[in-house]
Formats: structure tokens, C-alpha cells, sequence
């Protein structure tokens, strides 16, 4: 019995760590009057949420390849996730007023989100820091290119390493009966 109900708390322990994670890239661009850019974003679903953190980032900006995503919180206060891709409350808004926020092979750092009244508009900056100051209203469009099926967390793998055993008992018990 004793080993029975260790087997069981095994076995709920599998269950709550059993989690599956899938990776999802889209397309990106955006045209402003002084600069503009386009690449893929690689994102995992948060849940069934349909709201994506950011994981990477490729292609160019202003003519300069982008080197990589920024921290949360380094630029314009920026969350790097992105909200119902494609199918925003006005049209294909799928960031929100922190944005997402990359650095570019030439060392300017840009944030793309939402901004303007009531952060109705699409925005993107480059940080005056680093020289340039230009914050404009852009039209972000962003689409969905691949999602991946989900990858195995190792609580799955325990769970099922656990039935495996529980099965494996069972079968060597009728076996001695």
C-alpha cells in the first residue's frame, strides 16, 4: 500500500510538471517615412492565450541587420510580446504600448509598438542615444509563417516513464499471483 500511494504521488507530481511548449515564427515588416523593416519573430504561446513572448529576432532594419533582441524593460519600457498577431483590435495591431525592442548591426536600438491617442496608432523609435531620434507612426504587419508541434517538458517524459513503471508492476503482479 505504502508503495502504492508513493507510486500515486509520483504520478500527480508527473501530471502538474506535464507541460508542452511550442515554438511559433511569424513575418514582420513595417513602412515609415524614415525608415522601415522587416524580418521573423520567433515566439511561444503563453498557454492558449494567443499572446506569444518573444523569443528572437532576425532580419533588417534602415538597412542594417537586426543583431538581437533587447532585455524587458531596456528600451521604452519594452515587454517583447506579441498580442493575437494578425488580428488586433484595429487591424493587425499586435503590440502593445511597451512593444518589442531590438538592436541593429550599426548599434541603434529600435522599439516597435503601439503609441499615439489611446495607443490606437503604431509606433517605431530609434533610441536618441545612439545619435538618431525618430519616433514615427508606422503600419506593423505581422503574420503567422509556422508554428512547430509542441516539444515534451520533462514532466511529460516523467509521467510517461511513470506509467511505463506502474504498468510494468502490474503486469509482474499478475504474473506472481
Amino acid at each position: 500500500m505504502k508503495r502504492l500511494s508513493l507510486a500515486l504521488g509520483a504520478l500527480a507530481l508527473a501530471t502538474v510538471c506535464a507541460q508542452t511548449s511550442k515554438a511559433d515564427t511569424f513575418s514582420f515588416s513595417f513602412t515609415g517615412s524614415s525608415f522601415n523593416g522587416a524580418g521573423t519573430i520567433t515566439a511561444t504561446e503563453e498557454g492558449n492565450t494567443n499572446v506569444y513572448d518573444i523569443t528572437g529576432i532576425t532580419g533588417t532594419t534602415d538597412g542594417h541587420s537586426i543583431s538581437g533582441l533587447l532585455s524587458i524593460g531596456t528600451f521604452d519600457n519594452n515587454d517583447n510580446k506579441l498580442y493575437d498577431p494578425g488580428t488586433g483590435f484595429f487591424g493587425n495591431q499586435s503590440f502593445d504600448a511597451s512593444g518589442l525592442s531590438y538592436t541593429l548591426s550599426n548599434g541603434d536600438d529600435v522599439n516597435i509598438g503601439a503609441g499615439g491617442f489611446l495607443d490606437l496608432q503604431e509606433i517605431a523609435n530609434l533610441d536618441p542615444t545612439h545619435g538618431r531620434d525618430v519616433t514615427e507612426t508606422v503600419d506593423i504587419d505581422v503574420s503567422k509563417t509556422s508554428s512547430t508541434s509542441p516539444v515534451p517538458e520533462p514532466g511529460s517524459l516523467a509521467l510517461l516513464g511513470t506509467g511505463i513503471l506502474g504498468a510494468a508492476g502490474a503486469i509482474r503482479r499478475r504474473l506472481m499471483a
